[in-house]
C-alpha cells in the first residue's frame, strides 16, 4: 500500500499544473523503412516502407531534460523471398515511447529510450505462411532528434533496433528488427 501511495505522489508531481504549463504536445505522422533477418534456409528478407502515426507529449523534468512519450500506431512489415516468390509479413503495433530528451533550444532536441510496443495483428501473404508467437510486448531501443522548422511544425527523425522474434510455419523465425524513420510533427504548445 505504501508503494502504491508513493507511486501516486510521484505521478501526481510529474503531472502537476507547473509541469503542464510547459508541456509540448501534438500529432505526428510519417514513414519508416523497416528491416529484419530470418534464420530459415532458402529464405531472405528485404526492407519495407511503412507508416507510423499518433500523438506525442514532451514533459519537462529539469532544465533541458524532458520526458518524451505518446501513443503511436506503428507498422513493422518485412518482405520475404523464398524460391522465386515474394510475400509480405505485416505486423502492426501500438507503441508507447518512454524516452529521455535533451533540448538544446525550445525548438530542437535529441532523445534516447525505449518503446513499449504491443502487437495488434499479424499476417503473411506468402503461400503456406503463418506467423505465430510474435514477441509482445516488443521493446525496441530508440534514438532520435526532433526540431521545429516553423512555430507549430517540425520533424522527428529516429533509428530503432529491437531483438524481438516472430515464429513462422516450418520453424523459421523473423528477428533483429531495425528501422529508420521521419515523422512530420504538428505541435499545440
Amino acid at each position: 500500500m505504501k508503494k502504491l501511495a508513493l507511486s501516486f505522489l510521484v505521478v501526481s508531481g510529474l503531472f502537476s499544473s507547473v509541469a503542464f504549463a510547459d508541456l509540448t504536445y501534438g500529432l505526428e505522422v510519417g514513414v519508416r523503412s523497416q528491416s529484419g533477418d530470418t534464420d530459415a534456409s532458402g529464405v531472405s528478407t528485404d526492407s519495407q516502407t511503412a507508416m507510423q502515426f499518433g500523438m506525442f507529449g514532451i514533459l519537462p523534468i529539469s532544465g533541458p531534460w524532458n520526458v518524451r512519450t505518446g501513443l503511436l500506431y506503428t507498422q513493422r512489415p518485412l518482405v520475404l523471398k523464398s524460391g522465386g516468390s515474394d510475400g509480405k509479413v505485416e505486423m502492426n503495433y501500438v507503441d508507447i515511447p518512454l524516452n529521455i530528451m535533451y533540448k538544446f533550444e525550445d525548438y530542437a532536441g535529441v532523445y534516447l529510450g525505449v518503446n513499449l510496443a504491443i502487437n495488434m495483428d499479424k499476417k503473411c501473404s506468402l503461400n503456406n505462411c503463418n506467423v505465430t508467437d510474435v514477441t509482445s510486448p516488443l521493446i525496441p531501443l530508440t534514438v532520435g532528434a526532433s526540431f521545429k522548422f516553423a512555430p507549430n511544425f517540425g520533424l522527428n527523425v529516429y533509428f530503432e533496433s529491437a531483438s524481438g522474434k516472430a515464429a513462422m510455419a516450418g520453424g523459421a523465425e523473423l528477428k533483429n528488427y531495425r528501422a529508420v524513420g521521419a515523422n512530420l510533427l504538428v505541435t499545440f504548445d
